[in-house]
């Protein structure tokens, strides 16, 4: 006898719909994981964005304070050097530094312009103490 909401096949064997929900179930883990996976990837960028920014804003002040070489020119040396873009660089009368740089987002073609995944920014300022 056949349950309820089932029909036989031809063999005489129930026929359900086990493997299509078994499919769906995978498509979903798999998107997710995919997407968990990118999102990851732009977490590290910001992480490394603010790290970047800070040792290029204590490089700069460094400079500032001695004297030997334009603050800006050595932020900009230091995010070059890591990989990263120097957005703008500020000096204040204080000797302190201001910086903002900006990373590369990771690769992920279309799909991370589709979450809107800009290149990660950070800003930084360093100088010495009031």
């Amino acid at each position: 006898m056949t349950p309820p909401g089932r029909t036989q096949g031809r063999n005489g064997r129930s026929v359900g719909s086990a493997g299509l929900l078994t499919l769906w179930a995978a498509t979903v883990v798999v998107l997710v994981a995919v997407l968990g996976t990118l999102w990851a990837g732009v977490v590290v960028a910001r992480h490394r964005a603010g790290r970047v920014a800070d040792l290029a804003a204590l490089a700069a002040a460094q400079s500032a304070v001695t004297g030997a070489t334009a603050p800006c020119l050595v932020a900009a040396l230091v995010t070059a050097a890591t990989g990263a873009t120097l957005a703008s660089c500020t000096v204040s009368g204080d000797g302190s530094v201001a910086v903002v740089v900006a990373v590369a987002r990771p690769r992920g073609g279309g799909l991370l312009r589709w979450l809107g995944a800009e290149p990660a920014r950070a800003r930084a300022r360093a100088g010495p103490s009031p």
